[in-house]
């Protein structure tokens, strides 16, 4: 069973702390920032891939092509 944390700001972690979140995890994009899902990191350019809530109203689809994205299957 997954064992998730409180909301963490990922702007705080480094590198290694964000890549040890796992996908599922809700973050934050500084103090006051938007909220989303951690989806995971990218392999080739190791950017970090989160599903920000706002973005994902109304769009079904939205954060499963985004975790294919993370994945490297899109």
């Amino acid at each position: 069973m997954a064992r998730f944390l409180p909301v963490v700001d990922i702007w705080a972690l480094d590198p290694v702390a964000r890549g040890a979140l796992q996908p599922g995890q809700w973050v934050t994009a500084g103090p006051d920032g938007p909220k989303g899902r951690f989806l995971g990191q990218t392999r080739n350019a190791g950017s970090e891939v989160v599903a920000w809530s706002d973005n994902a109203r109304g769009r079904p689809g939205y954060v499963a092509s985004l975790r294919a994205y993370a994945k490297g299957a899109a």
